[in-house]
């Protein structure tokens, strides 16, 4: 593992939307500095760079990955971008932490992990929700439940692409071929707490409501642990009532909002309700940057590990809903 420092240096990929909270994210991270903006067109690179405060631009992503003075790569590019720009990065023995999902098959990940443990580095997937105060303190709650009745997630809203959409284009996020759709860019807010709270599925079935060449706009993914059925859905063509509820034997959680802020919530455990308030509005990637800050200084493989089947586990979900969706 890489010498302990006090400073990580990013190099990111991207100028999305998505990119502006991780670039507020990391001026406001102490241990963490971004170096360099890589994008295919330089002079985008150059114009975000400013925007952001970056020192400088690039366009050429394997030169930067073989930078001394790189110590991680932060990937914000379309989804079927994240596998091979992760492996330039952790084959140049850069740490990587790469937007969700971070693969869409689970032998993907898998090539990951082996690739980062080859090359005595780590990656992580960027996934906001099981790192929010409020998520952690509703997991310690978990447990008093009791036996669980019902599980139900939803993320939806109205894309920012669609307009581009109904014209006939098709942006990336709406693009089979660039893994778009609305399981891998909204559902997997809620396959990973799902993952997290009750382990892999023992079934699952995707029925998507598809667009052109055979995207899915929207779908519901129905899951089953044993005799329990849970419920998962996601949208990027309509704003719904989006959040979290698990029912069970003495009481209930819930979270009512975007399940990647998980901002609203609140737990009825044996008949007392009270209320989950520990964030304020907070740039919601401040918390996962940390713990991955951390984990990088300290050289923790033991949460390495456990993220990484995190993200195995996540993408495997996405691989058996996609290779078995129906209209």
């Amino acid at each position: 593992m890489m010498k302990k420092e006090s400073m990580i240096r990013f190099a990111a990929v991207g100028t999305s939307k998505i990119m502006d909270l991780m670039q507020e994210a990391m001026r406001l991270t102490q241990g963490v500095e971004c170096r360099v903006i890589v994008s295919r067109d330089l002079e985008r690179g150059k114009a975000y760079a400013v925007k952001a405060g970056v020192p400088e631009a690039s366009d050429d992503y394997e030169a930067v990955c073989r930078r001394e003075d790189i110590d991680a790569v932060y990937i914000a590019s379309p989804n079927a971008c994240h596998v091979e720009q992760a492996l330039t990065a952790l084959r140049s023995g850069k740490h990587v932490v790469v937007e969700k999902p971070t693969a869409v098959t689970e032998a993907e990940v898998r090539l990951l992990k082996e690739t980062a443990k080859a090359n005595n580095v780590y990656f992580f997937e960027a996934i906001t929700t099981l790192f929010m105060p409020n998520y952690l303190v509703l997991k310690e709650k978990f447990p008093r439940l009791g036996k669980i009745l019902s599980v139900e997630m939803c993320y939806g809203q109205y894309s920012s692409k669609m307009e581009e959409y109904k014209s006939g284009k098709i942006p990336s996020s709406f693009s089979t071929k660039m893994a778009g759709g609305a399981l891998n860019d909204m559902g997997i807010y809620c396959i990973h707490p799902a993952l997290d709270l009750f382990g892999m599925p023992d079934e699952i079935s995707y029925h998507a409501v598809e667009g052109t060449d055979g995207i899915d706009l929207e779908g519901v993914l129905q899951v089953r642990w044993g005799e329990l059925k849970g419920v998962l859905r996601a949208s990027k063509v309509r704003n719904v009532a989006s959040g979290l509820r698990i029912l069970g034997e003495n009481g209930y959680l819930v979270e009512d909002g975007p399940m990647n802020d998980f901002a609203t919530c609140a737990a009825l455990l044996d008949g007392t309700l009270s209320f989950v308030e520990l964030q304020h509005g907070e740039n919601r990637m401040l918390y996962e940057l940390a713990a991955f800050r951390d984990a990088i200084l300290a050289q923790d493989d033991a949460f390495f590990e456990k993220m990484a089947a995190q993200s195995a586990a996540a993408s495997r979900i996405l691989e058996l809903a996609h290779a078995n969706a129906t209209g």
